[in-house]
């Protein structure tokens, strides 16, 4: 969880909407601050649905590369940050309704070997996004790891802010109930492996 100083957050969206408009003037090496300002959570966030450090740094790249293209399009009205992630959003949706069947082999395949791991939870983070669909997951990261607010995932998502968080509710009960039912399976086998009936 992040924890800022309100001013500190001023003052880097400040910083933020000072090198969009360089850039929009033509200044291109102002982009460097924005990547460098947002690589490592666009990187985060396209790692969870991708699950794959080639196909995210691919993805990443062509994200960065889309701003820029489109950055005479961002209206101050939105964050920048959650411009952005819809953007990346997209992106991945996009990705994901291409891979072929060959690709979802592959991806398999791929799964099966080692994977350098991001923290000690992965396992069990992968496990409660992998019972999720994909809309799921990506209101469960947006909301829970980045901390969206339910208006701006709605614009990132473009859907309606009552509709995420009805949607939020449904998928923390969802977690909930799997997390319950799987409790009471571990504790089941090891009342059997007891002797306890």
């Amino acid at each position: 969880m992040k924890y800022s100083i309100p001013e500190e957050e001023e003052t880097k969206r400040n910083a933020i909407e000072a090198s969009i408009e360089q850039v929009k003037a033509g200044d291109i090496h102002s982009y460097q601050a924005i990547i460098i300002q947002f690589e490592r959570q666009m990187y985060t966030y396209c790692y969870y649905i991708l699950k794959n450090h080639e196909e995210t740094e691919d993805a990443l790249q062509e994200i960065f590369i889309r701003a820029y293209e489109h950055l005479h399009q961002y209206k101050r009205q939105v964050s920048f940050s959650a411009w952005l992630y819809k953007i990346a959003y997209h992106h991945l949706m996009n990705m994901k309704k291409k891979q072929s069947r060959y690709l979802n082999l592959i991806e398999h395949y791929k799964e099966k070997q080692p994977v350098a791991h991001i923290s000690q939870h992965e396992p069990i983070v992968y496990e409660l996004l992998a019972y999720l669909n994909k809309e799921e997951q990506h209101i469960l990261l947006l909301k829970a790891v980045e901390q969206y607010t339910f208006d701006e995932i709605g614009e990132i998502m473009g859907i309606k802010s009552a509709t995420v968080r009805k949607k939020y509710e449904r998928l923390r009960q969802k977690l909930k109930d799997r997390t319950k039912h799987k409790g009471e399976i571990i504790r089941g086998k090891i009342a059997g492996t007891n002797g306890i009936h």
